[in-house]
């Protein structure tokens, strides 16, 4: 009987249990509260480029990385996998490193004159070469009075675009003191803003995708289901390349060979202006034909500006069909998507300048497919 009273009941142990359990949660999270504190010290002066790179990594990750990935598994089969991914995350990073400097290329082909100089006018200017420099100014010079030309109120100060060309190169030849300077000194620029970016890429690029496979799985989905999330995401992602980005590319290109070969005007600030405005659904190229036509008429040459202004609305009627064609076979949400994506980069760049380019169209993109993929759990 002694012994049945010394040993404790059911309900004590379990009392016992829960508030040992809960007194080592609670010291813990006490721990966490606290150390947010020096937490978002340390990550807010990061956030504005950890934002943009998860933004060009969210939006990149099935152009870059899953297509290259793909060819480096089937040349080299055994290779191990983390090895594997952090070699194809440093290529794909590279890829878009060029893609993002071929406006840069573009100019100095322009500027340089003789185009077979483009190579010696590249090399020069990364050894610091004044002449070199002078030609990258020139032509900056040259496409800025171009613009002006067309769009003589678009708020382009010639000035501060030549000082930044100016300090950026400075910034890259110079990359190892420009980034100890910004480390000591905080001091900001674009050539360590994007060094950044591009580092915390190639990471997400790597790492990214078993981050999300493994978060999905501690959510309680399947692996089923995690897939059906990647392709989603990915058929998504290229309606956006589709309706937006290649598209836009597009109808700059053709209004600049049209305005360059009929019109007469240098093809680089027409094939930029109408890249940007192609953005913007029914009227966007419309932004671009309309001025160059007019001042072709008030040069005297009306036949030349009508055929100008017809060629224009003939070839951006023509991508339009080939674009819905194109979006149909790639994912069938419709018109809406793409007036959504045009509002988001519109909104990121009011709200967060150039960068916003990237960042608004990754918010839609990653809503709209949270939003679907939610409805096909329900399903």
């Amino acid at each position: 009987m002694n012994r049945e009273k010394e040993q404790p009941d059911l309900l004590s142990v379990k009392r016992s249990a829960f508030w040992q359990l809960w007194k080592r949660r609670a010291l813990l999270l006490i721990a966490l509260l606290i150390l947010l504190v020096p937490l978002y010290g340390t990550f807010e002066p990061l956030f504005e480029f950890i934002l943009f790179a998860v933004s060009l990594a969210t939006l990149t990750f099935p152009i870059f990385f899953v297509p290259i990935k793909r060819y480096a598994r089937n040349v080299v089969p055994r290779a191990q996998e983390q090895r594997l991914s952090e070699i194809c995350a440093v290529l794909s990073t590279i890829c878009l490193l060029l893609v993002l400097l071929s406006p840069l290329l573009l100019l100095l082909w322009d500027a340089s004159g003789e185009k077979e100089r483009l190579l010696e006018v590249v090399w020069s200017l990364a050894l610091g070469e004044e002449s070199a420099k002078n030609t990258l100014l020139r032509g900056v010079s040259e496409q800025i009075r171009q613009i002006q030309t067309i769009f003589p109120r678009l708020p382009i100060d010639e000035s501060q675009a030549l000082a930044f060309v100016t300090n950026l190169v400075g910034d890259t030849r110079e990359f190892s003191g420009t980034f100890i300077e910004f480390l000591f000194k905080g001091t900001r620029g674009f050539v360590v803003e994007l060094a950044l970016a591009l580092i915390a890429l190639s990471f997400l690029y790597a790492h990214g995708g078993n981050f999300v496979r493994n978060s999905l799985k501690a959510g309680g989905f399947s692996a089923e289901e995690t897939a059906s999330w990647f392709t989603l995401h990915r058929m998504i992602t290229l309606r956006l390349l589709n309706d937006t980005v290649l598209t836009s590319l597009i109808r700059g290109i053709s209004m600049g060979l049209i305005a360059h070969f009929v019109g007469g005007f240098v093809f680089l600030p027409i094939f930029l202006i109408g890249s940007f405005v192609g953005l913007v659904p029914v009227v966007g190229s419309a932004m671009v034909w309309l001025p160059i036509s007019s001042i072709i008429w008030g040069r005297g040459e009306p036949m030349i500006a009508i055929t100008v202004a017809g060629l224009c609305i003939l070839l951006n009627y023509l991508i339009s069909r080939a674009r819905a064609g194109m979006g149909k076979r790639l994912h069938e949400q419709g018109a809406w998507l793409s007036f959504m994506l045009f509002l988001g980069i519109i909104g990121g760049i009011l709200a967060y300048g150039p960068q916003g380019f990237v960042i608004g169209p990754m918010a839609v993109v990653l809503a709209y497919g949270l939003i679907r993929f939610l409805s096909e759990q329900n399903e």
